[in-house]
């Protein structure tokens, strides 16, 4: 550590409560790490207790390799201050400004957090994709406490994680052994932060229809997408009902089932032409240096009309391929810049938030309340309640999910939930409501939010069932248990002002019961509700603009 560095020891007499940060001598220059001058006076407002940390405004260089601990019954002032975390940071880095474990009586005022998040659209990136880097992070012992949390007024920009991470302790895959309890989360302003993610399909776009996209974005996409996924070359002859490949270094297996991890799909050169490049076909057959394909499992293999040209390679674990690789391989924990798991008596409002993935993240938490905010863009989920939430409320907020992926996610199981009067637009896959219970939709406005539908290699995605442009419901129930149920829901008041590629304005798949649909106006060409077999009809009365009920 050089001299200009080291901290110094906080004043003997300092003024009352209060622990200065220029006191220990911070450098503050933006360059030279200043986390020692932090510590030095964070350690000593533990000691002290009941006070309040002074941050001087000024730019701050903080490496986060060893975070600064965060104490208990502290206030720190931040208002002017901004903490930059390294210029660059390589594959698998993993950076923490501030951390600390069972916080009692805490608040943060003020201050903004600084990265380089990867952006792929955006040129001289400095940062790995799948570099993580948070600025405050408190989590909780099993059995500790972890108790009354404010954070206010606190700015993020281009932060490749969570600006904000709070958690309780865990239990298995969906439940909490410890809350943490009474969180506030007040006016924040996070811009283009959260774990940067491709989303679904995006790579595998690339890689299976090159010409469509610069040669820097596909050598992007070759340099990140796994080994081991496409195997090649191979050949489908005029009249042969075999493609020849090298299966016995494949390893390509008949498929068991339609799964996509089951089935394979082809790119590169030409193709017969009644051989769709990207679409998925399941393997009827298969021997050392051959398979047989076929529509689906057990089907007739399909014969081909026409021969492929050179290049032509096989793709297989299209699962993998298209939906895990929504996010870079080795990325780091937490989703959104706002990322709260595990917490009880959650309040989160007047915050902007935007991400170059999901944008923020509640999940596990109960009596949470989510009410007058603005989410700005999103590269992945808009607004996420994710798995297990009890008893949460969202109202007042306008959501704009700029040709991300769903516009809202209400994921697994979460209880009690009412989103009252919001407003939801220009979202890329609907919204998705996977097996609620006891859920309430009245007075919100659903604006064009199936746009990944368009046909434009960025903005649109193609699919696996295809090999072309899909289109999206504005908005599906649907299960995550086999034999689960969802119910009762209310969907009342609400107007769905459905886009040119919606395909249908609400689906409900199997497993809904006690299903209410009333007084709700549809405009736009998706008019269309769809009840799956295994759904109860849903009660409909007064909706204006339904053409159909398939």
């Amino acid at each position: 550590m050089g001299i200009g560095t080291m901290p110094r020891m906080p004043p003997s007499h300092p003024r009352p409560g209060v622990i200065d940060l220029s006191d220990v001598g911070p450098v503050g220059d933006g360059s030279r790490d200043d986390t020692a001058a932090f510590r030095a006076a964070f350690e000593a407002a533990g000691k002290l207790g009941r006070c309040t940390v002074v941050i001087p405004p000024g730019v701050y260089a903080i490496a986060g390799e060893a975070p600064v601990p965060i104490p208990s019954h502290v206030s720190v002032r931040a208002e002017g201050a901004v903490f930059r975390f390294p210029e660059s940071l390589g594959d698998g880095a993993r950076r923490v400004m501030f951390a600390g474990r069972d916080v009692v009586d805490f608040q943060w005022h003020g201050g903004e957090f600084v990265g380089h998040c990867f952006d792929h659209r955006r040129p001289g990136n400095t940062w790995a994709p799948n570099a993580n880097s948070r600025g405050i992070v408190v989590e909780t012992s099993p059995g500790g406490v972890t108790d009354q949390l404010t954070f206010s007024e606190i700015r993020g920009n281009r932060v490749g994680g969570a600006v904000l991470h709070v958690s309780g302790a865990l239990q298995g895959e969906d439940k909490v052994h410890t809350h943490a309890t009474r969180i506030l989360v007040d006016r924040c302003d996070f811009d283009d932060c959260g774990k940067f993610m491709w989303d679904y399909g995006l790579l595998w776009q690339i890689l299976v229809w090159p010409e469509e996209y610069a040669p820097a974005d596909v050598a992007m996409a070759q340099r990140h997408f796994p080994d081991g996924y496409i195997r090649g070359p191979a050949s489908l002859r005029d009249g042969d009902d075999r493609v020849a490949l090298d299966n016995a270094k494949a390893g390509i297996r008949v498929s068991a089932s339609d799964h996509n991890d089951e089935c394979v799909c082809f790119l590169g050169g030409q193709l017969p032409r009644n051989v769709v490049r990207g679409k998925k076909y399941a393997v009827v057959e298969a021997g050392d240096s051959w398979v047989r394909i076929a529509e689906r499992v057990g089907g007739k293999p399909i014969r081909f009309d026409g021969s492929s040209g050179p290049g032509v390679l096989c793709m297989n674990r299209l699962h993998h391929a298209y939906y895990h690789l929504y996010a870079p391989a080795g990325a780091g924990p937490g989703k959104g810049g706002l990322d709260l798991v595990g917490c009880r008596g959650v309040r989160v409002a007047g915050c902007s938030l935007k991400a170059l993935g999901d944008t923020m993240h509640i999940q596990r938490c109960r009596d949470v309340a989510f009410t007058g905010n603005q989410i700005a863009g999103s590269r992945m989920g808009a607004f996420f309640l994710a798995e297990h939430c009890e008893n949460a409320t969202v109202t007042g907020n306008t959501i704009d999910g700029t040709n991300g992926s769903r516009i809202m996610s209400v994921e697994r199981s979460c209880t009690n939930v009412t989103i009252v009067g919001n407003t939801f637009r220009d979202g890329g896959r609907g919204s998705w409501i996977n097996q609620p219970k006891r859920l309430i939709l009245e007075g919100n406005v659903f604006v064009n939010n199936t746009t990944k539908g368009e046909r434009d290699p960025w903005r649109g995605r193609k699919g696996l069932e295809t090999g072309d442009y899909e289109r999206w419901p504005e908005m599906y129930f649907t299960r995550w248990q086999p034999e689960g149920t969802y119910g009762p829901c209310i969907i009342r008041g609400n107007i769905f002002a459905t886009g040119p590629e919606c395909a249908q304005a609400i689906v409900f798949h199997a497993g809904g019961h006690d299903l209410l649909l009333e007084s709700n106006v549809f405009e736009g060409p998706g008019r269309t509700i769809r009840v799956e077999p295994g759904c109860e009809p849903p009660a409909m009365r007064g909706n204006v603009g339904i053409e159909r009920v398939v």
